[in-house]
């Protein structure tokens, strides 16, 4: 339902900035200008996942014990078997 939504508006957007040329060409350099900062920026979120908050230390040390849960489950399996 959601998605239908945001298509709608999607499509609306698209169909608003092509009724004239004036319109159509201002949507093409904006969605250029938006492409060309997204190829030049320096660091993507992939980048950055794994780097710490360092305004929140004790929610950083949290994530960082709790991020051995699975690794410890897993051994904790294998060593069963």
């Amino acid at each position: 339902m959601r998605k239908n939504i945001i298509y709608t508006i999607v499509v609306g957007i698209i169909l608003y900035f092509s009724m004239n040329k004036k319109m159509r060409d201002k949507g093409v350099t904006t969605i250029k200008k938006w492409i060309d900062v997204i190829r030049n920026s320096e660091s993507f979120p992939i980048e950055e996942a794994g780097v710490p908050e360092v305004d929140n230390i004790e929610n950083a040390k949290m994530v960082d014990e709790g991020s051995q849960f699975g690794v410890e489950y897993y051994n904790r399996i294998k060593e069963g078997e």
